[in-house]
C-alpha cells in the first residue's frame, strides 16, 4: 500500500495538525505543560520542542551541544531529538509554543515555494529514500501522534478524525505487512484483518506469502480479526500504551484465532 504523493492533500494536512497543535497548547495551563507524556521521560512541553527541533533540522539547522539523558538512547535520530529537546528545557511551554509558531509558519512557506521538481526530489526519511513530498506526510503522522500523546495523560478529548487523523493511518496501514507479518509474527498463510472502528473507519488486511503484504481483499475468510478504534491501533503500533488493558476489556476485540490474534495485539509497536 503506497500514498499517494497529492501535494495539496499532504500539505493541507500539514497546516491543520500544525494548527490544531497550536489552538490546543494555547490554553494549557503551566501545570499542564509540565505533565509527563506518554513518551517516556518527556512532557507535554518536549513534545513540542521535538517538532520545533524536527522542522529546524528539515531547514538544515544541526542540533545544539547539549548535555542531555542517553538511557533510552537507541539510535542517532533519537540522539538528536534529545539535543532539540534538552535545549528547549529552559523556556516556558508559552515560549515554546511562540518557537512553533514561528517554525511552522515559515516551514509551511518553504513548502508551498518549491517546485514540483525540488518536493519530489528523493532523500533520506524515517521510512527510507522517498520523495521530500513523501517524507512531508510522515510529519503529518509524528505531529498528530505527538499530540495524542499530550492529550491522553491530560485527560482531553482525543482525536475526532479528520484530515490528519485519516493520513496518521494511511501512515501506518504502509507499513501493516512488517507489523504484522514480522513484529507480531503471524504466521506463513495466515491471513489478518483489521477493522478500525473510528472516528477514522478503515479495514486494514494483510496476508502471509513468504512475505506479509498489505492487499485489497482477501481470498476467503481472515485467520483472524481485529477490531479497535482508529485511536487505539495508532497508539498500539506507536508503542505508546500497553494492549493487555485494551484486550481485557475488550477495546481490542479478537476473533477467529484468538491466540493468534492475542499474539499479534501485544507485538504490534514499530515505531523508533
Amino acid at each position: 500500500m503506497g500514498i499517494d504523493l497529492d501535494r495539496d492533500q499532504i500539505l493541507g494536512g500539514l497546516a491543520e495538525i500544525w494548527a490544531e497543535w497550536a489552538d490546543w497548547a494555547d490554553a494549557l495551563s503551566s501545570e499542564e505543560w509540565a505533565t509527563p507524556s506518554r513518551c517516556p521521560g518527556w512532557t507535554v512541553q518536549d513534545n513540542l520542542a521535538h517538532i520545533v527541533g524536527t522542522e529546524r533540522m528539515l531547514q538544515g539547522e544541526q542540533p545544539p551541544e547539549v548535555d542531555f539523558p542517553t538511557g533510552h538512547i537507541k539510535n542517532p535520530i533519537a540522539e538528536g531529538n534529545e539535543r532539540w529537546v534538552e535545549s528547549m528545557r529552559p523556556l516556558s511551554g508559552p515560549e515554546v509554543l511562540e518557537l512553533f509558531r514561528e517554525i511552522s509558519s515559515k516551514r509551511l512557506r518553504q513548502l508551498h515555494a518549491m517546485t514540483d521538481k525540488e518536493i519530489l526530489t528523493v532523500g533520506w526519511s524515517p521510512v527510507g529514500e522517498v520523495p521530500y513530498l513523501r517524507f512531508m506526510h510522515v510529519r503529518v503522522y509524528d505531529s498528530w501522534l505527538h499530540l495524542e500523546d499530550c492529550r491522553a495523560p491530560l485527560g482531553h478529548q482525543p482525536s475526532v478524525g479528520g484530515r490528519p487523523a485519516e493520513m496518521a493511518v494511511a501512515e501506518v496501514a504502509t507499513a501493516a505487512g512488517f507489523v504484522i507479518g514480522k513484529k507480531a509474527g503471524a504466521p506463513e498463510g495466515s491471513q489478518v484483518e483489521v477493522v478500525l472502528t473510528g472516528p477514522v473507519d478503515s479495514t486494514i488486511r494483510v496476508v502471509v506469502d513468504k512475505r506479509a503484504a498489505v492487499v485489497d481483499a482477501l481470498d476467503g475468510e481472515p485467520t483472524v480479526r481485529l477490531t479497535m478504534s482508529s485511536n487505539d491501533w495508532l497508539a498500539l503500533t506507536g508503542g505508546r500504551i500497553d494492549p493487555q488493558p485494551l484486550l481485557a476489556d475488550g477495546r481490542v476485540a479478537v476473533s477467529r484465532d484468538v491466540s493468534l490474534g492475542t499474539q499479534i495485539a501485544t507485538r504490534l509497536a514499530f515505531t523508533i
